[in-house]
């Protein structure tokens, strides 16, 4: 009895181990795609580094991937047809010796995420080399070059790095270098030789430099005198960058682009430096602290990009330059672009303006002159009440004219230099003592165009027409403003701009762009960064209706602009990589299928626009990344239920039989005990003597 119970429960312990293994192959996923391809030598289980080199390609390879590896050092014996290679996140913690030397003719080479801290340029540095990239390493200095140059070097990136300072003649061995990446960095100091060659010369090739997310205060002049073919300087998120000032693009007159954006300490630049950059196309200046951004003398026929939006600026009239001539300039988001009335204003406008009404409040006016032949005689002064708004230049202007007995009503175009600050907005007076003889032009201003909204002002300015005392002889002449009515017609049929925020929540799914918004209901929207700048990462809520198989990715919309999402997914354990890309930017959830039951898997949500694809933040409060496990199949747990089932009815049947056999095989030995007789002996005896 024993032993068939022992049988029954090894039976039953080998049929869920083989449902389990059958469920699991029924789950399994094909990946969307592999993100790298394993050859025999990328496998994480074979030694590069052996003396072997067991598992490296053969002789004649021209590209070789070497990621992710935990090596040290390079393996000795790669193939010197090697062209590109990749050694990025391993273990290294130098550059240069005879493992790069022999590589002759390597073209790119990528090492970032090592632990790179020492540089040996003149010893050991491929020959052909064009591409370098050294970002987040260990290196705190750069070291002088003073061996042989390295002549084909197009690119140098070096971001990450905590570098502090670059010394004279630090890239003196590139003389061809066209990129230069120090972003990123802790560089607060670059010294005025820094870009210079050998022989002392400045490095004319470069071309794009990177200095984005450094601790520079200030870009000086003694330096980039060097780099006459600068082309682009990238000067994002500098969180000590106050001021662009003096000659500093004196040198530079090829600056095609100079991006700023999100430099918080930025509060001031003075735009007469850009009068040196004739080829100047792109100004990347959103989200920085500026207040002001005034007109230059443009020497250009190149048509000049603007991005202003997201700074606290000052309304002023000296910013409608950059909507005057779209043939010149184009201001990027203009509609988004706003600026805020001086505080302690008194203008009835309560609200910011965007650039678009500014440049429809600061548009050229026209102006009245009076011409007569006697000295007028002025009642009152004609001026409005001291506001805080456009201050028009006016005048009272005498001036000469031969002839007299003549009085001549002219209107004649002016532009108007206003500004948005304290100021008047009209004050005119003239002289009672000036001699008849000449005949005086009396010049003023009318301020019924300077802002939307504000006729009760024009109203009280107009009404007070100038009351001329001409000779009694003569006959009086009273200057009326008659565009009165209807520019405050024209001023009605403008929407104010709502001092409110749109309605608008980044987390909320098929969520209207917040542009949109802002063009319907007139409201606030959160700076975001531009086309040509990668995204921010979105931040990943969690997820929702778990099951085995599935589940529902959440996310925030980052303060970027976004062309489309894609989600990256891969089981724990597994090398496939998957992905689901090109959904929808107003999209903030999307659904997951076709996954393992019981399995974790390491989700991220990306970011795309032009620029490229947002990078995988796994930590912090706004982490793109988390992971997640799926639930229990419930296949399994059927099919486990009823095997549990079945080999309990079995189990039951057995022991039923064996119990009824037990229980017959008892009764028929009691049954054949009854029919035994035994002989008595007595009696037997008795009967014989009888």
């Amino acid at each position: 009895m024993r032993w068939t119970l022992l049988l029954l429960l090894l039976l039953l312990l080998l049929l869920m181990e083989q449902s389990q293994s059958l469920a699991g192959l029924s789950q399994e996923t094909i990946p969307l795609f592999r993100l790298t391809r394993q050859g025999p030598w990328d496998n994480h289980d074979s030694h590069a580094t052996d003396s072997s080199c067991q598992g490296l390609p053969a002789a004649g390879a021209t590209t070789l991937t070497l990621a992710n590896r935990s090596l040290e050092r390079l393996p000795s014996c790669l193939p010197h047809t090697l062209r590109i290679l990749d050694g990025s996140h391993n273990l290294l913690r130098a550059f240069g010796g005879p493992e790069f030397g022999r590589l002759s003719e390597l073209h790119m080479l990528t090492l970032n995420h090592n632990r790179i801290s020492l540089l040996h340029w003149s010893n050991g540095t491929p020959a052909m080399l064009q591409e370098l990239d050294l970002s987040h390493n260990l290196l705190v200095r750069l070291p002088p070059c003073t061996g042989s140059p390295v002549r084909h070097l197009r690119s140098l990136a070096l971001a990450g790095n905590p570098l502090g300072a670059l010394q004279p003649r630090t890239f003196a061995c590139f003389p061809a270098l066209q990129l230069l990446n120090l972003s990123c960095s802790e560089l607060s100091h670059i010294a005025q030789e820094a870009f210079v060659q050998e022989n002392g010369g400045p490095l004319e090739a470069l071309e794009v430099l990177d200095l984005s997310s450094t601790h520079l205060e200030r870009v000086e002049s003694g330096w980039i005198r060097n780099l006459p073919q600068l082309k682009s300087l990238y000067l994002r998120k500098m969180p000590r960058l106050k001021t662009l000032e003096r000659d500093i693009f004196k040198m530079t007159p090829n600056l095609q682009q100079l991006d700023c954006q999100e430099s918080p300490a930025l509060t001031s630049i003075h735009t007469e430096i850009f009068q040196d950059t004739p080829c100047l196309q792109v100004l990347l200046l959103q989200n920085c602290n500026l207040s002001s951004f005034g007109p230059w003398i443009v020497n250009s026929s190149q048509v000049l990009s603007v991005s202003l939006f997201g700074n606290p600026l000052t309304c002023s009239c000296e910013l409608a330059w950059l909507l005057m001539d779209t043939n010149k300039t184009v201001l990027h988001r203009a509609a988004d672009t706003m600026c805020e009335l001086t505080s302690g204003s008194e203008d009835p406008l309560s609200g910011p303006l965007s650039l678009v009404q500014l440049s429809d409040v600061c548009r050229p006016d026209q102006r009245t002159t009076l011409l007569a032949s006697n000295p007028p005689h002025f009642d009152h002064s004609v001026s409005a009440p001291r506001t805080q708004g456009p201050s028009i230049g006016q005048s009272t202007t005498p001036s000469a004219q031969s002839g007299g007995g003549q009085q001549n009503i002219t209107k004649v175009p002016s532009h108007t230099t206003a500004s948005l600050t304290h100021g008047s907005w009209m004050q005119s007076g003239t002289s009672e003592e000036t001699p008849r003889s000449t005949t005086d032009s009396v010049t003023i201003y009318h301020p019924s165009k300077t802002l939307p909204g504000a006729a009760n002002r024009r109203t009280q300015a107009t009404t007070k027409a100038l009351h001329i005392q001409p000779p009694q002889d003569e006959i009086p002449v009273v200057l009326l403003d008659d565009e009165s009515e209807e520019d405050e017609t024209h001023g009605q049929g403008v929407a104010p701009h709502q001092d409110v925020s749109c309605d608008y929540h980044p987390c909320k799914h098929l969520q209207t762009p917040c542009a949109e918004l802002q063009r319907r209901f007139r409201c606030r929207c959160p700076g975001l960064s531009g086309e040509d700048t990668i995204p921010d990462p979105p931040k990943l809520q969690g997820v929702s209706e778990m099951t085995d198989t599935s589940m529902l990715i959440h996310w925030c919309a980052p303060n970027s602009v976004v062309h489309s999402y894609q989600i990256s997914y891969l089981a724990e354990g597994k090398s496939g990589n998957q992905s689901v890309v090109d959904i929808y930017a107003t999209a903030r959830q999307h659904p997951l299928y076709k996954l393992s039951p019981s399995t974790t898997y390491h989700v991220c949500v990306q970011a795309a626009n032009r620029a490229g694809l947002s990078q995988q933040q796994t930590s912090g409060w706004k982490r793109s990344c988390a992971t997640f496990t799926t639930k229990p199949s419930s296949v399994v747990i059927f099919w486990g239920l009823c095997t549990s089932s079945g080999l309990l009815l079995v189990c039951t049947l057995v022991l039923s039989v064996c119990l009824w056999r037990q229980r017959w095989k008892s009764h028929r030995q009691y049954y054949d005990t009854d029919l035994v007789a035994f002989k008595n002996p007595a009696r037997a005896e008795e009967v014989a003597q009888w």
